[in-house]
């Protein structure tokens, strides 16, 4: 196979229609005055497409095409020798500093074509080439392959929509290494499973053919190159610059961590605030990215639970620049704004009720949480209770029925978390309820149970630590206390239904109008 190459004229100079499918379009400046020189090259035949030239005569010993024949065989391999042939041999180098250097990998001459005339007309001095070849056989040359910015491919889904698509296979190998190009993906017969499948395999767009435009394929070229060149935030680094997303006008952000950050924002669509949770892509493949994978599992166990005892979801996009989940805002706010200091035995009660009826709705669904804690328990107006953050949470309902976790790993808040996960050991639900166990301690005393210099001594008082104990007026709930917090699981309360029933029989327990001790008035 042999390529086109195009260097964007400065006149802005549109190519002329081609015959061949190996069609040239060149830059006056660059390739014009060359032009003679390159007709007595072997092998690299100049075509009527050439901007300020003319197409070569036959020579002799060149037989005339006649009309094309389908092959017998029509896959043909490429070997690593026949490469630099069809996208040239030399260094891409574009004309001017901001211009950028385009490979075009399609099939269709007419796509081709017409994305060779978009992109000359849409840059100065840009440097692009094109090929019917593939990503597959493009991947063959890797060093040739880094002296572009940016490579549009066509994809058809037609005969492969899954994951085990060639040039999605092809696009993950290639997204394994970042000094690769940004790779727009140009799809026939494509849907929204096949759209999520590009991006995660490291697709930094994703166009279908039937919505090709000139806008559309300057507009993502423009934003490929400038994410190339660092001007966006970037995954596994601090998230930096101001997110914009169609129809979210943002008001206020909440929180910020390594590449995730948490917004309110006004919602056009739905004419009231929402909280986005926006994942800053990098380049790559999401597939390796454990925050896509933390938002994707949060963004389904919410979406399947669909219960008022944890937050509604509204949308979920992945977009060139972000991942996001628009989900319900919460004004009130969460628990921990209420724990200054300690709420009175009712209030901690009535609190506690909510939240274990809240696991009892995700338990009843197959969900552990696993990462309980007052932030994560926002406030309705209603008194009731909502749970958020299932990025770490794991679904019971396997083959087995046994969590999808493996033993040795650690996830969780540590002032929360039970002594089995502590240990790294397989959780279950009773996990859950040893951190209810945490928060009814901290709004009845004001304090956590365990608290250290370190991560790993927290975790090792949840292990081995005596049970906390509460104040003289408080002991009507110790009974409670001690069977939530208790160091075995097999010794806690089985269920949220018995959770439920102890909780009410500790309300009938206390005093109905127990007043706090006052300290004494000085005389």
């Amino acid at each position: 196979m042999r390529g086109e190459g195009a260097r964007a004229p400065l006149s802005r100079r549109g190519p002329s229609p081609a015959d061949s499918p190996r069609e040239s379009i060149a830059s006056a400046a660059r390739v014009g005055l060359k032009s003679r020189r390159s007709r007595g090259r072997a092998g690299h035949p100049m075509t009527r497409g050439m901007a300020g030239c003319n197409a070569p005569r036959r020579s002799a010993s060149q037989a005339p095409r006649g009309p094309r024949t389908a092959p017998s065989n029509p896959v043909k391999a490429v070997t690593a020798k026949q490469l630099p042939n069809w996208y040239g041999s030399a260094a891409v180098e574009p004309l001017a500093d901001n211009a950028p250097r385009i490979l075009i990998l399609e099939p269709d001459i007419k796509v081709r074509s017409t994305l060779l005339r978009y992109a000359v007309k849409g840059w100065q001095g840009a440097a692009v080439q094109s090929t019917s070849g593939t990503l597959t056989e493009a991947l063959d040359d890797p060093e040739r392959l880094k002296s572009f910015d940016v490579l549009l491919v066509g994809c058809d889904f037609s005969k492969d929509g899954t994951a085990a698509n060639p040039t999605l296979q092809a696009l993950r190998a290639l997204a394994a290494d970042p000094g690769n190009p940004a790779v727009i993906l140009l799809t026939t017969k494509g849907s929204e499973y096949t759209a999520v499948q590009a991006i995660k395999s490291g697709a930094f767009d994703y166009v279908p053919k039937t919505l090709l435009g000139r806008e559309q394929v300057l507009s993502a070229v423009q934003r490929a190159m400038l994410h190339r060149k660092g001007l966006l935030g970037h995954r596994g680094g601090a998230v930096t610059g101001v997110v914009r997303l169609f129809g979210y006008d943002m008001r206020r952000c909440l929180a910020t961590r390594d590449s995730m950050s948490v917004h309110v924002a006004f919602s056009a669509e739905r004419a009231k605030e929402v909280v986005l949770k926006v994942l800053h892509r990098g380049r790559g493949s999401l597939s390796r990215d454990a925050s896509f994978e933390r938002l994707v599992t949060e963004f389904k166990l919410l979406y399947d639970i669909a219960d008022r005892a944890v937050a509604e979801i509204y949308d979920f996009r992945v977009t060139s620049q972000y991942c996001y989940i628009a989900m319900e805002y919460f004004p009130l706010g969460h628990l921990g704004t209420q724990l200054d200091g300690t709420l009175a035995t009712s209030e901690a009660l009535h609190y506690a009720r909510e939240i274990t009826r809240a696991l009892s709705i995700i338990h009843t669904a197959g969900v552990i949480h696993r990462d309980l804690k007052p932030a994560n328990i926002m406030l309705r107006e209603d008194d009731s209770v909502a749970l958020i953050d299932f990025g770490i949470s794991h679904s019971t309902s396997t083959a087995t029925g046994e969590p999808k976790q493996t033993d040795g790993e650690i996830a969780g808040t540590p002032y929360y978390m039970s002594p089995e996960q502590a240990a790294g050991a397989v959780a279950d639900e009773r996990a859950d309820l040893y951190s209810l166990g945490v928060i009814l301690y901290q709004m009845l005393k004001g304090e956590k149970p365990y608290v250290g210099a370190t991560a790993a001594e927290i975790l090792e008082q949840h292990r081995s630590a005596p049970l906390p104990s509460l104040p003289a007026h408080l002991a009507a709930c110790q009974p409670l206390l001690n069977k939530l917090l208790a160091k075995d699981p097999s010794q806690r309360f089985g269920s949220t239904r018995e959770v439920l029933e102890a909780l009410q029989h500790t309300a009938r327990m206390e005093p109905a109008a127990a007043p706090e001790p006052m300290p004494a008035l000085a005389s």
